[in-house]
């Protein structure tokens, strides 16, 4: 018996994998790490419950690269993707929402209203996944009209928020809001131990490296974060790749630390 033809799936808003590593970095791995498991669960319930949940911390540890992964593996075809830069006015937040609805034509200048009620039959229509990157640029009323528009007696797409810097606070200044948050995560650095757990896995130029080498990487740049890592270790494989006859070792490593701020750098945190 012939199946009958499916329905093509609509191309997925989130970017593709490479793209989440700074710079493309080339040969990065996804890391198991506990942020990304603990990523994996509220996301994964916040959809199941059509519900809002939060994920902060400061830049570089990785937020939006765990956020992307996993929605990538549980609704690729159903999340919208909004991210935001310097205080988007709303005229500018209604019309990244119509065009990441597929609405069709522009969206209507002359009435809010008309508008948002276009935005709200389409979220309606079908389950979705409303994922708000760089919140800390949302204003207070920014910030309250995604909270309409997920509703109270119909709850009209699961929202994940992702944020740096004020995220949390900022939220906190909104007690309608405050209160609708069904679930929180804050990112943090890589613990030594977490580092040594995944660096050498993270890319293969570290898969060898000695542990003392790569907690010594870890203390005088890094901090335990991803987007460090990703820096340094670009630095020193374009190093490697100029100058196949270098080895990885502390003198290579300290060149890579010039090319990067020294600000950066400072007393280790462990001996």
């Amino acid at each position: 018996m012939n199946q009958p033809p499916t329905a093509p799936q609509p191309p997925s808003q989130l970017p593709p994998p490479h793209k989440d590593h700074y710079l493309s970095l080339p040969g990065a791995n996804i890391m198991a790490t506990t942020a990304l498991a603990e990523v994996q669960t509220r996301i994964t319930t916040a959809v199941r419950h059509t519900a809002m949940v939060c994920i902060h911390g400061n830049v570089g540890l990785g937020k939006t690269f765990a956020v992307h992964t996993v929605l990538r593996r549980i609704a690729p075809a159903t999340t919208l993707r909004l991210r935001f830069r310097q205080a988007p006015n709303m005229s500018e937040i209604r019309g990244s929402l119509w065009r990441a609805l597929n609405l069709p034509g522009e969206p209507p200048n002359h009435s809010a209203d008309t508008c948002d009620q276009k935005i709200i039959e389409a979220l309606e229509q079908e389950p979705r996944v409303l994922l708000l990157d760089e919140v800390q640029w949302l204003g207070q009323t920014a910030l309250e009209y995604f909270r309409s528009l997920w509703g109270d007696e119909e709850q009209r797409a699961a929202v994940i928020l992702v944020g740096s810097a004020n995220t949390r606070q900022k939220i906190l200044n909104r007690p309608a809001l405050h209160s609708r948050i069904f679930d929180w995560y804050q990112f943090s650095p890589l613990t030594p131990n977490e580092v040594l757990a995944t660096i050498p896995a993270y890319h293969p130029i570290w898969n060898k490296a000695d542990p003392d080498l790569i907690l010594y990487a870890d203390d005088h740049c890094a901090h335990g974060s991803f987007r460090n890592w990703a820096k340094l270790t670009l630095h020193l494989k374009s190093a490697l790749d100029d100058h196949p006859d270098h080895t990885l070792d502390k003198d290579l490593i300290r060149w890579a630390f010039s090319r990067l701020d020294p600000t950066a750098r400072h007393v280790p945190r462990h001996g």
